[in-house]
């Protein structure tokens, strides 16, 4: 079965431009994966620590996904843990992606609560709508 995922950036310290992407993916795909995906999307480095976290809003009370003191362990655990542990959310709460502790570029994702059947020789993820130019995470200062 097929998710559609709203991956929508929120924030960020050199956010200057709205950014939704649509994606189409396997409801197997991890956090871990959905992370490499999200790297894919906006063109980022690779370069710094990430988590996913539950909250009301952005700069609410944060409830990890994995709860640990260690990031790397975190990171390592969010690598296994697949999108339909998840969601569907509780009621008024959100998912958001956090990527890069010192600029905090921070995207919301929802879920269509509906799964659709895959379809015979599309390939996932896949994007389905796009909405605004990938954010610059280092942009030049001359």
């Amino acid at each position: 079965m097929i998710y559609t995922v709203s991956i929508k950036c929120i924030w960020g310290a050199y956010f200057e431009e709205p950014f939704e992407r649509t994606i189409e993916v396997p409801d197997d795909i991890t956090l871990g994966e959905l992370h490499d995906v999200m790297q894919d999307l906006t063109g980022f480095d690779r370069d710094h620590l990430f988590t996913f976290f539950v909250a009301r809003g952005p700069k609410g009370k944060r409830v990890q996904v994995v709860e640990t003191e260690d990031w790397e362990d975190r990171q390592g655990c969010l690598y296994e843990i697949p999108l339909k542990q998840v969601v569907p959310l509780p009621a008024n709460m959100k998912l958001f992606y956090l990527f890069d502790f010192g600029d905090d570029w921070t995207f919301q994702i929802s879920t269509r609560r509906k799964l659709k059947p895959e379809e015979l020789g599309a390939k996932y993820p896949r994007i389905v709508k796009a909405t605004g130019p990938k954010p610059v995470q280092y942009p030049s200062f001359e």
